[in-house]
């Protein structure tokens, strides 16, 4: 499993990329290391969901996860392995594509909830 991890203009709000041998993944990760300011930040980012997803061009997995101290965001890409060269180009597609569309709809999005 590895993983790179991209800012987003707010302290403990970061954009992950995951590769594995089961999927590829962009992620909006929210750990401000205090899960109740957690929460608060996911639920401002929710409350704009249709704006995110419409600007996105598609839907995406928001998982509160109210037993854990993080939160997070996603668009997963299943049925893939980072260890089969023939999977590479399209992990290479799904994470350049999804992710530069998420970093940059999301880095709009905190920038209202600063």
């Amino acid at each position: 499993e590895s993983w790179l991890g991209v800012a987003l203009g707010m302290a403990g709000i970061g954009m992950n990329f995951v590769i594995t041998r089961k999927y590829a993944r962009t992620e909006v990760y929210i750990n401000r290391g205090d899960k109740k300011e957690n929460k608060r930040i996911f639920d401002l980012l929710h409350k704009m969901k249709n704006k995110i997803e419409t600007e996105f061009g598609e839907k995406l997995d928001w998982e509160r996860l109210n037993d854990n101290v993080t939160s997070r965001v996603k668009v997963q890409l299943n049925g893939i392995n980072v260890a089969e060269e023939k999977d590479w180009p399209k992990m290479n597609r799904f994470m350049i594509t999804k992710g530069l569309k998420m970093y940059e709809v999301f880095r709009n999005a905190i920038k209202n909830i600063r």
